[in-house]
């Protein structure tokens, strides 16, 4: 199934690509939230005068962070739920579309109209009508990484063509097949559910994506973000406690990284 549509792959690939960092996220949270509780330890000793150090307003920010993290993993279950009920659905579109073609040729039905068909068919399955002529010698020195794509096997384009190889059949009157899995209605029913998962899969996808980046700006972004706060939190104990402190050294191997965003 994958295989049949590379390019929407090469596009979530890029959404993949995204979590990469996702440890660091995590890491980050985890290393904020030591911090925070080492400075609840020292009790009365930890009083800067940087409201956004206060112990109230970093407990607030560990907070947010925590709730962030776990607003990413929830929509990046969402996508992926959405995205494997939608590959279900087009695996059933690949399956059909040759039966519904192959009825079609046993209605006896005019040539044209098998043709109309068959291109569609085509479209569907990704197949060419006659094989790619072999990239010459010249092109391939000139782009030798250049990959030509004919089939257009995005999900959108399925589901149209599709609906477009059920409208060739459905304006025959000879193609009145029994099977119920072949019969307009179920196959038009198809057509609505192919539709339904790709708006799904878009808005699991936005949903993701605007969570990502809220995390992003808590964490990293903004101007009193985990990072940024911690960083100048552990300046802080250094300076008032000195850096051979016992109040310092529970806190100087706490590690806070900013990843590539």
């Amino acid at each position: 199934m994958r295989n049949l549509f590379n390019k929407e792959f090469r596009i979530n690939s890029m959404y993949n690509n995204l979590t990469i960092n996702v440890m660091s996220h995590v890491k980050n949270a985890d290393a904020y939230s030591r911090l925070v509780g080492i400075c609840t330890g020292y009790g009365g000793k930890y009083n800067p005068g940087r409201q956004t150090l206060q112990l109230k307003a970093m407990r607030a920010l560990l907070e947010e962070a925590q709730s962030s993290l776990q607003h990413v993993k929830q929509t990046e279950t969402d996508y992926n739920k959405a995205t494997n009920q939608r590959e279900l659905t087009f695996m059933e579109i690949q399956n059909l579309a040759p039966l519904v073609l192959d009825m079609l040729k046993s209605t006896g039905v005019p040539a044209q109209t098998i043709k109309d068909a068959y291109h569609f068919f085509r479209l569907v399955k990704g197949r060419r009508a006659t094989p790619r002529p072999p990239i010459s010698a010249d092109e391939a020195e000139a782009a030798p990484k250049r990959i030509r794509s004919y089939t257009h096997q995005s999900y959108v384009s399925i589901a149209d063509n599709f609906a477009r190889l059920v409208q060739t059949v459905e304006a025959e009157p000879l193609y009145r097949p029994n099977e119920a899995k072949l019969q307009v209605p179920a196959l038009r029913q198809l057509i609505s559910e192919a539709l339904t998962a790709n708006g799904r899969v878009l808005n699991a996808k936005v949903a993701w994506a605007k969570a990502r980046a809220k995390r992003d700006e808590i964490l990293y972004k903004a101007e009193h973000a985990v990072y940024v706060t911690a960083k100048a939190a552990k300046h802080y104990v250094r300076a008032a406690f000195g850096k051979k402190s016992n109040e310092y050294q529970q806190l100087a191997g706490l590690s806070f990284t900013k990843p590539s965003l």
